[in-house]
């Protein structure tokens, strides 16, 4: 009875694998091509950013790019219905290849496991596809927030609020930038000082000191606090603020603006000071920010870009900033319940192979 039952199992088993359904999916062929048709779509998808806002787009593409990619989904590629599709089909390959070779035997272990580790981190793959969770937060200095916007405007909460305790922009300096000093009477050209922030520097062999103490892209003065302040992040008025020690050691702080050289030019009558400005690019941005729940602080972090914070399963990457007024910081916010998933496959992966490489031509010569 127990062999007739056998028998019965391994011809409905035969019989399944000589179905046409089951021979495409147990293409090696079909693997190729799924395979290089998702390197192709991932590595589109490494050239158009995702998931930015419409503007970002219109301003890199055009407004008829932008409906493009709208259309094709390329503004969120490994999202869309083309992407998972293919994932689930070369998930349904590699099942199908895994069972039509299955062996107990021990030189077939590494090539089981090795197969079964690509099948998991393809299943983890879609289970932060399907039940993960993105979205971004504009937060400013001060401010504290507890929820998120998904890609669908949908307010998520999160369980805990996230404070943005100072925001910090710094730009590259061309080293062809200056502060050019020269003698009052003659605007002869003594000495060109870095404007490297907290660098002091002597003029020459005059015995006098200075150091630029701050930078302002976009220089404005309150008119009634009368604090300078910066407006913006573009370069519509650049100036540095300047300190000068003289000799005896007398101090003296000015402003000194690279569209306008002959404002506050009188600060002391030994020399003149111009502003060689050189357009800068950003070089980093950073959120320094407070964890908070229940009302106690949890942690503090230095969010940069590839520097996220991690916490309670979530994720928040620096991605972007107030280019006007510096005023608000940008974190995209990711849940990948699928991440630990992947994980042990990647260990199954690289543990099939070490068999497959290392084990089996051990045993081979045993």
């Amino acid at each position: 009875h127990q062999l007739g039952e056998r028998h019965m199992i391994m011809t409905i088993g035969v019989g399944v694998k000589k179905t046409r359904i089951w021979k495409f999916f147990s293409s090696i062929k079909l693997a190729i091509w799924l395979l290089a048709i998702i390197a192709a779509l991932s590595l589109l998808g490494t050239f158009i950013p995702q998931n930015q806002e419409a503007g970002f787009y219109i301003d890199k593409f055009g407004h008829s790019g932008y409906r493009l990619l709208l259309k094709t989904a390329l503004n969120d590629l490994y999202a869309s219905p083309l992407f998972i599709s293919l994932i689930i089909l070369f998930a349904i390959n590699l099942t199908v290849c895994l069972l039509n070779r299955f062996s107990l035997k021990t030189r077939a272990l590494g090539s089981l496991l090795s197969h079964a580790g690509i099948l998991i981190v393809l299943i983890g793959a879609l289970i932060g596809m399907f039940f993960g969770q993105k979205g971004f937060i504009k937060i400013g200095e001060g401010e504290e927030v507890c929820c998120f916007t998904s890609k669908d405007k949908e307010r998520i909460e999160m369980g805990f609020s996230i404070r943005l305790d100072k925001f910090i922009y710094s730009e590259h300096i061309d080293p062809k930038e200056k502060l050019l000093v020269s003698f009052a009477q003659n605007d002869a050209i003594i000495a060109a000082i870095s404007t490297e922030i907290g660098v002091q520097s002597d003029i020459a062999d005059t015995g006098y000191k200075i150091e630029v103490l701050r930078y302002m892209n976009d220089f404005a003065m309150d008119t009634v606090t009368k604090i300078a302040q910066n407006r913006s992040a573009k370069p519509n008025n650049p100036a540095i603020e300047a300190r000068l020690r003289s000799k005896s050691g007398q101090v003296s702080t000015f402003w000194v603006f690279a569209r306008f050289p002959d404002m506050h030019q009188k600060m002391d009558p030994n020399f003149k000071f111009k502003y060689l400005y050189l357009p800068r690019r950003p070089k980093d941005f950073i959120s320094k920010v407070t964890v908070l729940k229940l009302g106690k602080e949890i942690t503090k972090k230095d969010i940069r870009v590839n520097e996220p914070l991690r916490f309670d399963g979530y994720t928040f990457f620096q991605s972007g900033y107030d280019a006007e007024g510096l005023d608000w910081s940008a974190l995209q916010v990711v849940k990948d319940p699928g991440v630990g998933v992947v994980y042990a496959g990647f260990v199954l992966l690289i543990l099939g192979l070490v068999i497959i490489f290392y084990v089996n031509p051990l045993i081979r010569r045993g």
